[in-house]
């Protein structure tokens, strides 16, 4: 693992395989293998093997932040994001990966996590802290792929909200609607007066 320009590298060894049938991708998984593709633009997806307890290695230094894989393929060196994962919804192995391959000078979309700073002191008068977005979609140079958004929350008072507008990043491009709340400090007692008013409202539907 390297780290360039702030962004975390990982290099990782992968293979070429053949797309297979359903029970051939399932062989190679136990085989300590991940069938995944590396899809670039304007070019058919390359299917490739990656070795699942290495990958699960890696993966695990990323989680709350972009990394860019540095995939070594047949003696050529690729980079590549991961674009999207297939997850066993009991076991949660890995069951496939797909990667996007970076190009110099090409803009891409992703989603890139917020990373949330600091503890509201508003907190301690009782306020509740909401938090409604954890990352966004954003769109970049290869070069300028941010770990993650920082955002300072300490200062936050009762009753303040911090919306996708307020978010800025140099170099970057928040495709999401700015008008969307983020986190949010909110008064105990307006959620007990919401709570009150929903709750008589209940009590005159049951009425009639």
């Amino acid at each position: 693992m390297i780290t360039s320009g702030g962004k975390m590298i990982l290099n990782l060894a992968v293979q070429s395989r053949e797309l297979g049938k359903k029970s051939e991708r399932k062989n190679l998984r136990k085989s300590g293998q991940i069938p995944a593709v590396i899809y670039s633009e304007g070019q058919p997806g390359i299917n490739i093997s990656v070795p699942a307890n290495e990958f699960l290695k890696l993966y695990r230094k990323s989680i709350r932040e972009v990394a860019v894989f540095n995939l070594t393929l047949n003696g050529n060196d690729l980079q590549a994001i991961v674009k999207s994962r297939q997850m066993h919804p009991v076991s949660r192995e890995f069951l496939h990966v797909d990667f996007l391959e970076l190009h110099k000078g090409k803009e891409l979309s992703l989603s890139v996590p917020i990373k949330f700073i600091g503890t509201p002191a508003s907190i301690k008068e009782g306020g509740i802290l909401e938090i409604t977005v954890r990352e966004v979609e954003v769109s970049c140079l290869p070069r300028h792929i941010p770990e993650d958004i920082p955002l300072n929350i300490e200062n936050l008072n009762l009753g303040d909200t911090i919306y996708i507008k307020d978010l800025n990043i140099e170099n970057v491009t928040i495709k999401d609607s700015g008008n969307i709340a983020v986190v949010s400090i909110h008064s105990p007692k307006a959620e007990k007066t919401t709570e009150d008013e929903e709750t008589t409202d209940t009590v005159v539907e049951e009425t009639e």
